[in-house]
This record gives structure tokens, C-alpha cells and sequence, in this order.
């Protein structure tokens, strides 16, 4: 299992309700951008059709909606002072508990 880290740096944004949406809209633009990935069957970022700098543009699009549903959800978390990371945790535990890894 492969171990992602990152730095998320989260920023102030609109109200409540617009920072609580915000998650939303992203993980739907994902779905779309996985879509447009889809299209050359594997999950691969050269799929030797649309590349720009040796990886596709389908693919990059999705990498970049993906980092924006991040963020989303890192502002949500920051604007309310959750601890996400804590979180995090709990959750991957959990996901042991149920052999997910």
C-alpha cells in the first residue's frame, strides 16, 4: 500500500453554506473528468492520444479536480477547526477493522 502525502494549504472563502458546498461541486467535476479519462481504457497518464508534455490531457484534467475536491474539503475542515488529519486516522483505522488494507 502506498502511502500519499501532501501539503493542502486552505484559504477563506465565501459563506458557510458556499464553503459546505464547495466539496460537492468538486467531487461532481471529478466524475466528470474521470469520464473524459475513461475513454482510453486504462488508468494510465500517457495513453498515447491527446498528450501535452507526455500525459494526457484527459488525465491531467482529472489529477487537477481531484486536487481541487481536496481543497474543498481541507477548506471545510479549516473553516470549522476540525482536525482532519485526526480524522484521517480514525478513518483508516475503521478501514483496517473492516480489511480494506
Amino acid at each position: 500500500m502506498e502511502t500519499i502525502t501532501m501539503t493542502v494549504r486552505p484559504f477563506r472563502m465565501g459563506t458557510d453554506k458556499e464553503v459546505a458546498l464547495k466539496p460537492l461541486e468538486e467531487a461532481a467535476e471529478v466524475y466528470g473528468a474521470w469520464q473524459d479519462a475513461d475513454w482510453c481504457g486504462s488508468p494510465s497518464p500517457t495513453c498515447g492520444r491527446s498528450e501535452v508534455a507526455g500525459v494526457c490531457d484527459a488525465y491531467a484534467a482529472l489529477a487537477d479536480e481531484l486536487a481541487d475536491c481536496v481543497t474543498a474539503c481541507v477548506n471545510l475542515a479549516d473553516r470549522y477547526g476540525i482536525d482532519l488529519q485526526a480524522a484521517l486516522d480514525r478513518v483508516e483505522s475503521h478501514n483496517r477493522e473492516r480489511g480494506r488494507y
